[in-house]
């Protein structure tokens, strides 16, 4: 391709308010346009960085067995009303009328459509297990768009609906499906952490999100470091920084510090429920942020002696307590750490059902407060807190969708039973400006090799004033260009300092420079996007042969 022939349309400046790295980068870099809040137009680099991802995903998904289907953007209300869905999706779901009045849903899922599809199709367990996949437009009414096409109300998704006639093939195809997901990042060049997480309005009891490092991202992720390099990565939700482990409890962000969490001047209070054959009893347990709570040394306290089993209180009986407490008619015996210090101005600030309350242990909401050694041998912690986005989110579902749509199949004796599903996301265009935010400097994108718009830049020096340099140009174009090296011969009329600006802007990895200086000798100049600081003087014989074993090399 030829740059004078070519939709490439850079911007040195942008809006003011626009913050984000990538946003930035997409809007000068001529990725994209925007056409109105949350939407945008995708100009020819930026398409093709997408077909490039497209391409990665769908290798690796056939890889695993998952067969490519195309479902319609619209879908009928019906089957979201009996997922219940069209309820809980709200002001999000973007709702249309045909001509005869009846409401289609401009689809941002395709739990209950896949699901009903293969209620139609599928009769016996022979046909399962089977996972279809699609890399589909979706569309949700964001009340905020933001970061440009990190939260749009149009995006390109990967989702993927495996269904089976047990759990344990549902495991199994979630554990391909996971590995399959390390393998696509990894490709990008990504730098991602797995974690654990919510499963949200999809549904389903575990799921992970695929998080990648991103100083502009939204979400937020704790990882921490032990003496022994171990890692342990809890995922901050979006409005949330912290998931407790006793009740749920969730800790807002604007209202503690982000790494007070873990910090010693914090606490953390576990509420406990002891059984035995005759009653029950509930403790609370104070240690600090930094701190692990050990239950071995709890349960041989000599006031746990007559009690059995230690358990977390259920979600209704901590809503329970926390009335009482409020109401003051309610006293739990209380153990705290020795490490904690100056009890008489600690304040534990506790949110339950969106209501918070302040416990001050000085007045008469616990009684029997005891100092005991209640914590794990501390080990140093090293911990970060990083801005991530979210790339790509799994779930095993089970049967939830199944039975809304009473999706049955015949097992080996014959008898009708509900179907196992799990479900698996990745967020294409978003991928876009991961790894933009992973992958740029002060002058612009650094792509990676494997989903660069071009794998060469030839940038001729005075091309239209040397003839020599145009014709010793238009013949290494055309040479790469028969041998199927994606290549970008830079021809227009423009100053050398707008090339330049371009180039490394657009971020091609590879960059051949042809000027009368090095020609002298024989010689062009070889540049990599990533170490432009760098210069290679190479033998003209010899950049064919260089140029492709840095491109089969990556």
């Amino acid at each position: 391709m030829r740059t004078n022939q070519y939709l490439l349309y850079t911007l040195q400046s942008i809006p003011k308010n626009i913050d984000t790295s990538s946003h930035q980068l997409m809007l000068k870099a001529g990725l994209v346009r925007k056409t109105h809040s949350g939407l945008y137009t995708w100009l020819p680099n930026g398409l093709k960085v997408l077909q490039k991802i497209k391409k990665i995903i769908r290798k690796e998904m056939n890889h695993i067995q998952a067969i490519e289907i195309c479902f319609p953007i619209l879908q009928s209300d019906s089957l979201w009303k009996k997922s219940n869905r069209f309820y809980q999706y709200g002001k999000e779901l973007i709702k249309i009328y045909d001509r005869n009045h009846h409401t289609f849903i401009l689809s941002p899922t395709y739990e209950e459509m896949a699901t009903d599809f293969i209620k139609k199709e599928i009769k016996s367990y022979k046909k399962l297990p089977v996972t279809l996949y699609q890399i589909q437009k979706k569309f949700r009414d964001e009340i905020r768009p933001r970061g440009g096409i990190i939260r749009a109300k149009e995006f390109i998704m990967k989702d993927a609906y495996s269904f089976h006639y047990d759990k344990k093939s549902l495991q199994d195809t979630y554990k391909k499906i996971y590995l399959a997901y390390e393998r696509i990042f990894k490709k990008m060049q990504l730098k991602f952490y797995s974690v654990k997480a919510d499963c949200g309005i999809i549904g389903g009891n575990y799921s992970h999100e695929f998080q990648a490092i991103a100083k502009n991202g939204e979400d937020k992720l704790i990882i921490l470091k032990t003496s022994e390099k171990k890692k342990k990565i809890q995922l901050i939700t979006k409005d949330y920084i912290i998931k407790n482990f006793f009740y749920k409890k969730k800790i807002p962000l604007k209202n503690v510090h982000q790494t007070s969490i873990l910090h010693k001047n914090f606490i953390k209070i576990y509420i406990m429920k002891y059984e035995n054959n005759i009653n029950q009893k509930f403790f609370g347990y104070i240690i600090r942020g930094d701190h692990v709570l050990n239950i071995e040394k709890i349960m041989q306290k000599k006031n746990d002696v007559n009690h059995r089993k230690i358990v977390f209180p259920t979600k209704k009986e901590m809503n329970n307590i926390i009335q009482k407490i409020k109401k003051k008619i309610f006293f739990i015996p209380i153990i705290i750490d020795t490490h904690i210090l100056y009890l008489k101005s600690l304040i534990l600030k506790m949110k339950i059902n969106e209501i918070y309350y302040n416990i001050n242990f000085i007045d008469q909401t616990f009684q029997s407060i005891q100092v005991s050694n209640i914590i794990k041998s501390p080990i140093k912690k090293i911990y970060k807190i990083k801005n991530c986005i979210e790339v790509g989110h799994i779930f095993q579902i089970g049967k939830q969708y199944s039975q809304f749509i009473d999706l049955k199949i015949l097992n080996k004796n014959k008898i009708r039973e509900t179907v196992y599903m799990g479900c698996y996301g990745i967020g294409v265009t978003r991928l876009i400006a991961a790894i933009i935010e992973q992958h740029h400097d002060q002058k612009g994108i650094i792509w990676p090799k494997c989903v660069a718009p071009f794998e060469l830049l030839i940038i001729p020096i005075f091309f239209h004033k040397c003839k020599k340099i145009k014709k010793i140009s238009e013949k290494l174009y055309h040479k790469f260009k028969k041998n199927k090296i994606e290549v970008l011969l830079e021809d227009r009329n423009e100053h050398i300092n707008v090339i330049f600006s371009d180039a490394n802007l657009i971020g091609i990895p590879n960059i051949i420079i042809i000027n009368n200086n090095t020609l002298k000798n024989n010689t062009v100049e070889y540049q990599e996007r990533k170490n432009i600081t760098k210069k290679n003087i190479i033998d003209i014989k010899n950049i064919y042969e260089f140029i492709i074993n840095k491109i089969k090399k990556n």
